[in-house]
């Protein structure tokens, strides 16, 4: 089993959450939570709200598995924000969620990695991603920010869960992640590499936010040379096929708000990960509201109607999500004939 980056086909497997589109307001397919801001890396370019050491409670966190049931909402990114480990909660939100029958991600820095930690992923989470980013000491330095010998402490962090894994026979795809930028790409075949001796199922290509450094020809070339029937290797390449063009939106709506949200360390709701405590893309606050009665309120069709998605972040989130959905917006000359 591994796991694929094609969010526009996957997007389209919800006919139910398409209908509600149209004509309700359950249409909740994935919401990335942030447990915590706390984070014990130092990454450079972090776009995350570290500097803020919010958290959220045993009691928020109840309410909030309870609101994304109420919804119907399928998946849960337990990302940041900071770093999921680190929350002292981490463990009871993943049973809490596991119960409500609500499937979990989880992507980390591997850091705060540990024997608990990895029993509680392996027995209830169905894909482990962690964030390398580096293919050597040097590059993790300027990557993560940390020392160089943190680097050795993560590979090592990521062998142990791949043996837990083999002991236990736990069906959970485990990958590790790349951030591509021009200073990076020189490690892309050692990042592969080193991902394929650590038993990874996957190693994952992804760009930086807002860099447009095209890997598309290395990407094939080291998949074509070092993918096999056990491992994978991945892109996002529904962001990657854009590199070089005008980075036109075809759409002028943010229609992905509908379908993907972030949940932060203080229990509010977001239209964008991008814009995480930026008050106009602010939906709703689960501290006072349930995520029903935030996907219904006047307030997210204001944020809607509000956002200009011409000054959003190229390759963001919803991007891929809205590039398809655009197309069902449009109408059709003679589309009886198929």
């Amino acid at each position: 089993m591994h796991n694929n980056f094609n969010a526009d086909e996957k997007l389209l497997n919800y006919t139910d959450k398409l209908d509600y589109f149209f004509n309700g307001h359950k249409t909740l397919v994935i919401a990335e939570l942030d447990l915590t801001n706390k984070c014990n890396n130092c990454c450079p370019m972090c776009t995350g709200e570290k500097e803020k050491e919010t958290e959220l409670s045993k009691m928020q966190i109840d309410r909030i598995v309870d609101s994304l049931a109420q919804i119907d909402c399928k998946g849960v990114i337990l990302s940041g924000g900071g770093e999921p480990l680190m929350s002292p909660y981490f463990s009871y939100t993943i049973e809490q969620l596991r119960l409500r029958g609500i499937k979990i991600g989880l992507n980390s820095n591997g850091f705060a990695l540990d024997k608990e930690k990895i029993d509680i992923i392996l027995k209830y989470c169905e894909y482990f991603r962690v964030s390398l980013d580096a293919a050597s000491p040097e590059m993790y330095q300027k990557t993560h920010g940390m020392p160089q010998e943190i680097f050795e402490k993560i590979l090592n962090n990521c062998r142990e869960f791949v043996n837990q894994k083999q002991k236990t026979g736990a069906n959970i795809s485990f990958g590790i992640g790349f951030l591509t930028r021009e200073d990076t790409v020189a490690e892309l075949e050692d990042f592969v590499i080193l991902c394929k001796e650590t038993g990874a199922d996957f190693a994952q290509f992804r760009p930086y936010t807002g860099d447009f450094t095209d890997i598309s020809e290395e990407y094939l070339d080291i998949k074509n040379r070092y993918e096999t029937k056990t491992f994978f290797v991945k892109a996002s390449v529904q962001k990657y096929r854009e590199m070089g063009k005008k980075h036109i939106r075809p759409y002028d709506k943010c229609r992905g708000i509908f379908f993907s949200t972030v949940i932060t360390a203080d229990a509010k709701v977001y239209a964008c990960l991008h814009y995480r405590q930026n008050p106009d893309y602010l939906l709703g606050d689960l501290n006072q509201h349930t995520l029903p009665e935030i996907f219904r309120s006047d307030r997210i069709r204001t944020v809607y109607e509000r956002i200009d998605c011409s000054k959003c972040p190229p390759f963001c989130r919803n991007d891929v999500f809205n590039r398809t959905l655009h197309k069902l917006s449009n109408d059709v000359t003679h589309k009886e004939f198929l």
